[in-house]
C-alpha cells in the first residue's frame, strides 16, 4: 500500500441478500495480504442500502436544481462517501425494481466521494471466473472494475506477487485507490484544460488515436474537449448522463473525470498496445531492452509488475518515451510510435537481426510462459497487435468467446 494514508481504509459491500453479501464479506476478510491496510469489510444491510440509494438520488435531484454545492454529510449516503472500495453486486432483486448494481455505480461515481467501484456479476458468464478473449473492457459501466464474484478473493487482484489465474487487465486494487485519489486532486486545477493535451497526446500522438476510441471523450470534437466538457451531460455522454444533469461542484467534476477517463485509458486505449504499450508487450517485440539475460524467464516476468519503471528492469534509454502521467494507468507504459522509430533500440536499428523470443506473455496469468506451453488467440481490437496468448488453465476458468482461438 502507498504510505501516504495512515488510517486504515474502508471497504463497503452492497448486496440485497444477507447470505450472498456475507459470502462476499468472507472472501475479502480471508485475504491476509490486505489486513493491515483495510478495516474489516462492512456489509450494508438491505435497509441501509435502500436508504443510501434514495439519498444519492436525492443528491442528484438537488444538484440538478442547483440546491446543493457540496456533498451532504448527514444523509444516508454518507456510508458510501468515505469508502476506499465500494463492492456492489449487479442483481439486486429485493430492492426497487429500477435499482441495479450499475445504477448504484453511476450514482456513487457522480454523487459521492467514494473511491474505487468494483461491480460483481454484471457480464456473462457472471459469477464464474472467466477470461475475456476479446480483451475489450466495459466502458459502458461506471464501475472501475467489473469481475465475477468468484474473482473477488483472487490474491493477484490485491497484491504482488501472484500465481495461477490473473487477468492482466486487472489493476492492483490498493495501488489503484491511491492513483484515483491523486488524479482527482490534481484535476481540480485543470478542469478547463483539453484532455488530450493534458495527457500529452499531442500532434501525431493525438492523430494516432482511432475515432472509435477517441469518440469516448466527446460527441463533437474530442481533440478540443476539456475535462469539464467531458463530464457535462451535454458533452460526451460518458460523464453525467441524464438529461440536463449537473455536478454537485468542481470536486465532483474532477472525481468523475478522473475515474471515467482513467478507465478509458485502461480499458480502451491500452489493450490495443499500439498507441501506448506496457512492459511485457514491449519486450515481446524488443527483447534487447532486457539486456543480455533474455534466456531467464524470471527476468522477463519482472516486467509484469505494477512497480515503478526503474524496478522492472528495462533499459533506461527508453525513459524519454514513457507516458509520464503515471497515475492515469495501473502500470508503466510508453508511447509506441516513439519507440518504434528509435534507432537506439537494436530491433529498430536492424529488424532482420531480431530473434523470436523463447517466451510469450500469458494474458490470463499475467506472466510469461514458454512458447510451447501457450495457446494463441485473436483479440477483438483495432490494432496490428491482436495476436495474443494465454496459458489456458482450463476448468474451472472459462475462456470466452471460444471462437477467438480459431481466428
Amino acid at each position: 500500500m502507498d504510505g501516504e494514508t495512515m488510517t486504515k481504509r474502508k471497504i463497503l459491500i452492497c448486496d440485497d441478500s444477507p447470505e450472498v453479501g456475507g459470502s462476499y464479506k468472507k472472501k475479502v476478510e480471508g485475504i491476509n495480504a490486505i489486513k493491515g491496510a483495510f478495516e474489516e469489510p462492512i456489509l450494508a444491510s438491505q435497509e441501509e442500502l435502500g436508504q443510501a440509494v434514495e439519498a444519492l438520488e436525492k443528491r442528484r435531484q438537488l444538484a440538478n436544481d442547483s440546491k446543493i454545492n457540496d456533498y451532504p454529510n448527514g444523509d444516508a449516503a454518507r456510508i458510501i462517501d468515505d469508502v476506499a472500495i465500494l463492492i456492489v453486486d449487479y442483481a439486486l432483486y429485493d430492492l426497487d425494481a429500477q435499482v441495479t448494481g450499475e445504477r448504484i455505480a453511476y450514482l456513487a461515481r457522480c454523487y459521492s466521494r467514494c473511491g474505487l467501484i468494483v461491480a460483481l456479476n454484471q457480464f456473462p458468464p457472471y459469477n464464474d471466473e472467466y477470461f475475456d478473449l476479446t480483451l475489450r473492457g466495459h466502458l459502458e459501466s461506471y464501475a472501475d472494475l467489473n469481475i465475477p464474484s468468484n474473482s473477488l478473493a483472487n490474491l493477484g487482484l490485491w497484491s504482488e506477487p501472484w500465481g495461477g489465474f490473473r487477468s492482466w487487465s486487472w489493476p492492483l486494487l490498493p495501488q489503484a485507490i491511491d492513483k484515483l485519489e491523486r488524479r482527482s486532486t490534481e484535476l481540480r486545477e485543470h478542469l478547463d484544460e483539453k484532455i488530450l493535451d493534458f495527457l500529452e497526446f499531442k500532434g501525431a500522438k493525438a492523430l494516432s488515436l482511432p475515432r472509435s476510441i477517441v469518440g469516448f471523450l466527446s460527441r463533437k470534437k474530442p481533440e478540443e474537449t476539456t475535462f469539464r466538457e467531458f463530464v457535462d451531460s451535454e458533452g460526451s455522454g460518458n460523464g453525467l448522463r441524464g438529461r440536463n444533469e449537473r455536478p454537485i461542484n468542481d470536486e465532483a467534476i474532477a472525481r468523475i473525470a478522473a475515474a471515467r477517463i482513467g478507465c478509458w485509458l485502461e480499458y480502451d486505449v491500452l489493450p490495443a498496445q499500439n498507441i501506448i504499450v506496457d512492459a511485457p508487450h514491449l519486450i515481446s517485440r524488443f527483447p534487447s531492452l532486457l539486456g543480455d539475460r533474455t534466456q531467464d524467464i524470471e527476468i522477463w516476468n519482472r516486467t509484469a509488475s505494477f512497480s515503478e519503471p526503474n524496478v522492472i528492469g528495462l533499459d533506461p534509454k527508453i525513459e524519454p518515451y514513457r507516458f509520464k502521467r503515471s497515475d492515469w494507468l495501473s502500470r508503466p507504459t510508453w508511447f509506441w510510435n516513439d519507440l518504434s522509430d528509435s534507432e537506439e533500440i537494436a530491433e529498430v536499428r536492424d529488424p532482420w537481426s531480431a530473434k523470436t523470443p523463447d517466451y510469450v506473455f500469458g494474458e490470463d496469468i499475467s506472466k510469461f510462459t514458454p512458447n510451447d506451453d501457450a495457446r494463441s488467440f485473436v483479440a477483438d481490437l483495432e490494432s496490428p497487435f491482436v495476436r495474443r496468448y494465454v496459458k489456458y488453465l482450463g476448468p474451472p476458468i472459462s475462456y470466452t468467446p471460444l471462437v477467438r482461438f480459431s481466428l
